[in-house]
């Protein structure tokens, strides 16, 4: 069986203090598989890349339910809803920067995340 995508939320200045980064955040922690990123440089934050095995994808303005809904169901069906095709920056495709610095979204890591969010 193939490994489960794995969601990266993007921790960067700008999409920390996005509208729905907590949530979006609450949703990634959910999921089986999340970790946080630094800034990628996109800035339409927030920002959210599905990793499986075809590569990463970037998608961004991930504010509403309805886009953390199609991240999730992207992530785990590997199919994309129309909604989210609109929002991928494709030229990012398979790129992630600082992927060194990747961290597992915990619990921990997430109240870290968002208590700095903030505290700006």
């Amino acid at each position: 069986m193939a490994e489960p995508a794995c969601l990266i939320v993007c921790s960067g200045k700008d999409c920390r203090n996005s509208k729905g980064y907590s949530a979006l955040v609450h949703v990634a922690q959910r999921t089986e598989q999340a970790m946080t990123a630094p800034c990628q440089g996109l800035c339409h934050g927030p920002i959210v890349g599905i990793r499986d095995a075809g590569g990463i994808r970037w998608f961004s303005r991930v504010r509403g339910l309805k886009m953390r809904q199609a991240v999730v169901d992207a992530a785990a069906s590997g199919r994309l809803r129309k909604r989210l095709r609109a929002e991928e920056i494709g030229k990012r495709r398979n790129v992630i920067r600082g992927s060194s610095r990747l961290r597992p979204l915990t619990a921990h890591g997430a109240q870290a995340t968002l208590r700095n969010s903030a505290a700006r």
